[in-house]
């Protein structure tokens, strides 16, 4: 992962072969306490994902940031992780205002550097699956500059603890680091650099709402918000049709690929940004497109709790209606 240990973890793969059996053959004694989802497709396919076969031969080689509640990370974390809340994602690093999009990336930078964290250092987050807070962790740490490789442990913590690999329960010191941060805009959406893009019969960029198709047509509101529906323009992809076993881990790349390039029809060299409420399960999405090689993505900050407060008559155009605009449900359960 990263400049210095991608080559080492290709070679692990080379080495092991993507199958569970020849990876069985090739860790030995670990093979018999492999818990289902130890090795993955999309950590064998994707740089920016690992699995736990990848991570317990690779511990030392990554920082580690835990994005569950305290308590859970109390009970149980990797050998060496931190723990970066949640709640602390969400909470004063930015702002849209009247007078435009302000910013504090030193907020998350703060935190980060507790956890010991540098920005070139390759970084490995995880959960208790493969879902939400993860990426907008791994989005978070990409919109403040961090330039080290930043990856999603596939599976989360659920796999690593059944495979009996190394775990504590200690609470961590923060650590004497200093980050300084970066904004990278080339990863965030600002209002203004959406409704530059939108307009009432459509939109110029590819926008993807990430939220149920329910949300997606207004029927299922939001209190936050004044409007319900969608962005103009914006086609609906739930952000669980990415996941499998209810988040665990990841789908296929053959999968992801059917259901982003097939059948969405999003087209890799176009400008895409993603959204959804809040931008958690926007992050998502973001995330996603990212690893099939989408290089002009954004992820919308203030999503629909900025959108859905603002007025048509201003430019910031939405559709709404049981039926409108264009759902995407490959996967939907």
């Amino acid at each position: 992962m990263g400049h210095d240990t991608t080559g080492r973890r290709q070679f692990l793969f080379a080495v092991s072969g993507a199958t569970a059996a020849s990876v069985a053959g090739c860790l030995g004694s670990i093979a018999s306490r492999q818990p289902d989802n130890y090795s993955t497709p999309a950590a064998v396919a994707y740089e920016a994902v690992v699995d736990s076969q990848w991570l317990e031969d690779n511990l030392e080689a990554v920082e580690l940031l835990d994005i569950r509640r305290e308590k859970d990370f109390l009970s149980g974390h990797i050998e060496g992780a931190h723990r970066l809340p949640d709640t602390e994602l969400l909470r004063g690093h930015y702002a849209e205002t009247d007078d435009g999009y302000e910013a504090s990336p030193e907020v998350i930078a703060d935190i980060v550097a507790q956890a010991g964290i540098e920005r070139g250092d390759d970084v490995a987050v995880y959960g208790e699956g493969s879902t939400l807070w993860e990426t907008y962790a791994i989005y978070t740490l990409r919109a403040i500059g961090h330039e080290g490789t930043v990856a999603l442990l596939d599976g989360g913590y659920t796999v690593w603890e059944a495979a009996n690999a190394p775990t504590e329960t200690d609470d961590v010191d923060a650590a004497d680091s200093q980050y300084e941060p970066a904004l990278d805009m080339d990863v965030v959406a600002t209002r203004a650099h959406v409704a530059e893009r939108v307009h009432e019969e459509g939109a110029d960029v590819q926008l993807v709402d990430n939220r149920t198709p329910e949300e997606y047509w207004g029927l299922d509101e939001d209190d936050r918000a004044s409007r319900h529906g969608h962005i103009t323009g914006a086609i609906n992809v739930n952000f669980p049709q990415n996941l499998v076993e209810s988040g665990a881990r990841l789908r296929s790349p053959e999968d992801l690929e059917q259901l982003w390039l097939d059948d969405a029809g999003l087209e890799p060299d176009e400008e895409t940004i993603t959204y959804c409420t809040t931008a958690v399960r926007g992050s998502v999405g973001w995330f996603i497109l990212g690893l099939l090689g989408f290089e002009e993505l954004r992820n919308y900050e203030g999503s629909w709790h900025d959108w859905g407060t603002l007025s048509s008559a201003d430019g910031y155009h939405y559709t709404t209606g049981e039926g409108s605009g264009t759902v995407i449900d490959t996967f939907a359960e």
